[in-house]
């Protein structure tokens, strides 16, 4: 792959492959200028590209986390702004693995909010597991997040449902009990 460019290598077929992106996030999670490239590809024209560079920058900072901080500028304003179900759900992912200030906590929690209520059943269920992954040590956010996860135990998406079950069942408060629709 280092003879060639990260959007050669993620280019070709169509958005219902994922193309060479685990062979990618092998070979990024290794090499900080390879990672950059490819959140350089989440901005792409290409949608397919954007795609298969957001599922390896997710899949690589899995085991390497800190890879992501050098990129946090572009993943909280150009790629957040991004309206691709497919790279939205790979950041909502990432999203709580980065470390951030209490502003921008508080920003991305609204964001997530807001794509709970996305129409692809997938951001929206990445988007709730993002919330309780972005409330760190703030108590009014987790209570936010528990009761938006209780609310969508009621959504139209079991995908939704079940995601609200399962975060519900983990969440440290026992009067929350998932209930089954």
């Amino acid at each position: 792959m280092l003879n060639k460019s990260i959007r050669t290598v993620l280019a070709g077929g169509d958005r219902r492959s994922i193309g060479n992106a685990n062979g990618v996030a092998a070979t990024i999670a290794d090499s900080p200028s390879l990672f950059g490239s490819c959140v350089r590809a989440m901005s792409d024209n290409d949608p397919a590209i954007r795609m298969r560079a957001a599922d390896a920058v997710e899949k690589a900072s899995r085991s390497r986390p800190e890879l992501l901080a050098a990129h946090k500028a572009a993943l909280l304003g150009a790629v957040a702004e991004i309206d691709q179900h497919e790279v939205r759900w790979h950041l909502l992912q990432l999203l709580p693995r980065l470390s951030l200030t209490a502003d921008e906590q508080r920003e991305l929690f609204k964001r997530a909010v807001a794509w709970v209520r996305s129409d692809r059943r997938i951001v929206a269920a990445e988007a709730l597991s993002a919330l309780f992954g972005l409330v760190g040590n703030d108590e009014s956010l987790r209570e936010q997040a528990v009761m938006i996860a209780v609310q969508s135990l009621d959504a139209p998406s079991p995908a939704l449902r079940a995601r609200a079950r399962k975060l519900l069942k983990g969440a440290k408060y026992p009067s929350c009990a998932p209930r089954r629709r």
